[in-house]
């Protein structure tokens, strides 16, 4: 006689449950089908996937550390503070986001044949933007989130609030492609883990570059915040970041790998 519980969990795989018509789980997640279309043998695997993107961005991470340290041209090598007049270097990881992501999503729809619905995967991904920066620009004019600049120095407060409109976008982005986000989501920790050990490093042995800097206008109450003020921003902002751009990109990536030759 089967076990009753093993019977309803079958039951509940196999029948639509309410959550997906409010988008928040997807039936193709649940479905014994999807568990076996990733256990395929060609499903490559996300660490195969980030493997060379984590050790380029990792390379462009060390020369653009050189470079700022060695004084090579501003333009590429800047090390200015965020926020101010002078824009910062070309030489930036963040510009790797899209290149990668496009990569990530080409490379998934080819081997995996996800997301079932492209179209619908992009509009996920662009609500998460809009809810992002939508939510961000409305706390900032109710005043809920002030930021400090070179005119009204201080510190910046309410970035709780930020962190709430991160943690439902990021819900948004893996409820639009779960293995593209997650994908995404390990890349950016692999691409920001090296940032946080060079801020350290930097802090610690005086080093003049962009690592230590903070944004214009902010005054730390106390010096010693200085390293948990810049890592804040890696382990939030740039982690949202990657998922949230690095994922529309891959739905175009993914576009493409879904015309085969």
């Amino acid at each position: 006689m089967p076990d009753v519980a093993s019977s309803e969990w079958l039951g509940w795989l196999r029948v639509e449950h309410p959550l997906h018509k409010f988008g928040l789980l997807r039936p193709d997640i649940a479905s014994p089908r999807a568990t076996l279309r990733r256990m395929d043998s060609k499903d490559p695997g996300i660490v195969s996937i980030i493997l060379i993107p984590a050790i380029v961005t990792l390379v462009v991470t060390v020369l653009r550390l050189v470079g700022e340290l060695q004084g090579w041209n501003d333009q590429v090598f800047s090390n200015v503070a965020p926020g101010g007049e002078q824009k910062p270097g070309f030489m930036g990881i963040a510009y790797l986001v899209p290149i990668f992501g496009f990569w990530f999503g080409f490379k998934l729809r080819r081997t995996t044949g996800q997301p079932p619905h492209i179209g619908k995967a992009a509009l996920r991904f662009f609500i998460g933007a809009v809810v992002l920066i939508g939510g961000f620009a409305a706390c900032i004019g109710l005043e809920l989130i002030t930021l400090p600049d070179k005119d009204s120095p201080g510190q910046a407060t309410g970035l709780v609030y930020s962190l709430v409109f991160i943690g439902v976008t990021e819900i948004i982005l893996l409820s639009a492609w779960p293995k593209l986000a997650i994908t995404l989501l390990l890349y950016g920790l692999l691409a920001r883990i090296p940032v946080l050990i060079i801020t350290y490093l930097a802090i610690d042995n005086g080093w003049d570059t962009h690592h230590v800097k903070l944004p214009v206008g902010t005054v730390l109450l106390n010096e010693s915040e200085r390293l948990a003020y810049l890592a804040m921003p890696q382990m939030t902002f740039w982690l949202i970041f990657t998922m949230l751009f690095g994922g529309l990109f891959g739905c175009l990536g993914a576009k493409l790998g879904s015309k085969r030759g």
